[in-house]
């Protein structure tokens, strides 16, 4: 199936760019996951099994944010901007 003939108008740029920006918010919170966590932790008295509990959530979320963090990153980076190597071959169709 043939993509749409309006999507062809879009430029990698601009698709880099959308990508680059979801990148950016979900760095941020990972960043926030983690540092709110660590603050959290040294700030509260809570028990043993409260405190496991919230490394856990503090662990997931981070993760979770860091992960989706790299993926948008590596669509910019390696799936939308084509290396040098690959713009002097000529293509094949």
């Amino acid at each position: 199936m043939n993509a749409p003939q309006w999507t062809e108008k879009i430029s990698d740029n601009v698709l880099c760019n959308y990508f680059y920006v979801f990148f950016v918010i979900f760095a941020v919170f990972a960043a926030i996951s983690l540092i709110g966590g660590v603050w959290i932790m040294a700030s509260s008295k809570v028990s043993f099994g409260v405190l496991v509990g919230l490394v856990f959530n503090v662990l997931l979320s981070f993760g979770i944010s860091a992960t989706s963090a790299l993926f948008l990153y590596l669509i910019c980076e390696r799936a939308l901007k084509p290396t040098v190597s690959q713009m002097s071959q000529p293509r094949h169709m």
